[in-house]
């Protein structure tokens, strides 16, 4: 059979591997054009003149069509998969999803999309779960253990708690069933195997995928189906689980040391008041560097909190060390919360703030959080500040009056509590959930 046309992706991709799978219970074929985004594939001139937004997976037709957003390639679907296709029984409604249900809705042999309105829906809800639940959050983990993004310790803790959450739920799911919807594979089968295996290939090593019996024979199910073993032919289980490598400091070659040659002393030069230039004058220095000398160490602190887990070990090291009288903590909160809007534009004013915080950054330390969703959120966090008056350290953030400043006093329990929530990225505040933040250290 000739392929109905070319995907730009390749093999052990989540994506391209759900979509190839998709075509293969279909009896149809795809080109695999092999495009690797971290190879730079996406942003050569004439991959971006097919697919100018510079995505994969993508899809091109052999007459041509080419198609990267789901909404478009849904509504694609919609019209292939319509009851004016000679033979079909799937309404079009049914075929309103992500990029795969494009190739899955163009055959109507396998019923990949489901039988009836209430196992489509079922198929659908999967097909979502895969991708938000277990596929994001685990190329977000990859990236941050790559150091792709900035490595921090409590965001990987709360990936991983992201991923256990998400596979105990398929878990449960799976412990009387074979397939994820009815009783034969469905597009949620082939997208939640891709999603799962992505975990299992770069991720999860033993310890982790021993914790869910289910989900591995699952997985081995799936990919197993003489429809798509031969493109999980390749595929290998990690041994360990994806763990931070601190970058290593290149050492620079200390040059030889030449020998000394004794210089005759110069005659001193007639002064020339004419030619003296004035000195320029020394930087002020800050007065925060006046201060009595503190026991707490910030920049031990930093690194622990980095390095260390952070209820286990960083926060007990925090509260044994804490120097009440060289350092206070203060609760932050945004003024004008009912101006924000997306989620992701909350947490650039965070960072925003944070860096034009750059001239304390030697006295502070602490976390902010956009708690909510979008259109629905508010910003909120904590700071260590040197010093009893914070003002001194905020004061170089033109912005900081953006902010509500109220001490904590962690000797009482539930200023203690917020802290520690906020260090570790799992406070709710007025009933909205940890949506994203950012740490200043």
């Amino acid at each position: 059979m000739a392929p109905i046309g070319q995907i730009y992706g390749y093999v052990g991709h989540p994506k391209t591997n759900a979509a190839l799978a998709a075509a293969a219970y279909n009896g149809l074929e795809l080109e695999v054009v092999d495009t690797q985004a971290m190879r730079g594939d996406t942003k050569k001139p004439e991959y971006l003149a097919l697919f100018p937004y510079g995505k994969i997976p993508a899809f091109k037709g052999t007459d041509g069509f080419t198609l990267t957003e789901s909404k478009a390639i849904s509504r694609y679907s919609t019209y292939l998969c319509s009851y004016d296709r000679p033979g079909s029984t799937h309404p079009a409604w049914l075929c309103r999803s992500p990029c795969t249900y494009s190739l899955a809705g163009l055959s109507d042999n396998s019923k990949l999309l489901g039988t009836d309105a209430k196992s489509a829906a079922l198929v659908n809800q999967w097909v979502s779960f895969a991708e938000d639940e277990i596929l994001n959050n685990g190329v977000q983990l990859m990236l941050l253990c790559l150091n792709i993004i900035p490595y921090n310790k409590a965001a990987e803790q709360r990936i991983w708690a992201n991923l256990d959450r998400a596979f105990a739920y398929v878990e449960a799911e799976l412990k009387k069933k074979t397939f994820i919807v009815g009783h034969r594979v469905t597009l949620a089968d082939l997208r939640l195997a891709a999603s799962i295996g992505m975990v299992f290939a770069r991720l999860g090593g033993v310890n982790f995928r021993s914790k869910y019996p289910n989900s591995v024979r699952y997985f081995n199910t799936i990919t197993n189906q003489p429809q798509v073993l031969p493109i999980y032919k390749e595929f290998k289980f990690t041994e360990d689980n994806i763990k931070f490598v601190a970058p290593k400091k290149e050492e620079k070659p200390k040059a030889a040391a030449a020998p000394k040659a004794e210089k005759p002393k110069a005659a001193p030069a007639p002064k020339d008041d004419e030619d003296d230039e004035p000195k320029p004058a020394p930087k002020p220095k800050n007065p925060l560097d006046d201060l009595p000398k503190s026991s707490f160490n910030l920049d031990e602190w930093k690194r622990t909190y980095s390095n260390e887990d952070t209820r286990e070990k960083a926060l007990p090291w925090f509260f044994e060390h804490f120097d009440a009288e060289g350092y206070s903590i203060v609760k932050l909160d945004y003024k004008y919360n009912d101006e924000l809007q997306a989620v992701f534009q909350s947490n650039n004013l965070i960072g925003g703030f944070f860096a034009r915080l750059e001239a304390s950054r030697k006295y502070t330390m602490g976390t902010l959080g956009v708690f909510g969703e979008n259109n629905n959120n508010l910003i909120t966090g904590v700071l260590i500040c040197r010093g009893k008056d914070p003002k001194s350290v905020l004061e170089v953030a033109p912005d900081a009056d953006s902010y509500a400043i109220t001490p904590l006093d962690i000797s009482k329990p539930e200023d203690k509590k917020f802290f520690e929530d906020m260090m570790a990225w799992e406070a709710v505040v007025d009933g909205k959930a940890f949506a994203d933040g950012k740490i200043m250290k």
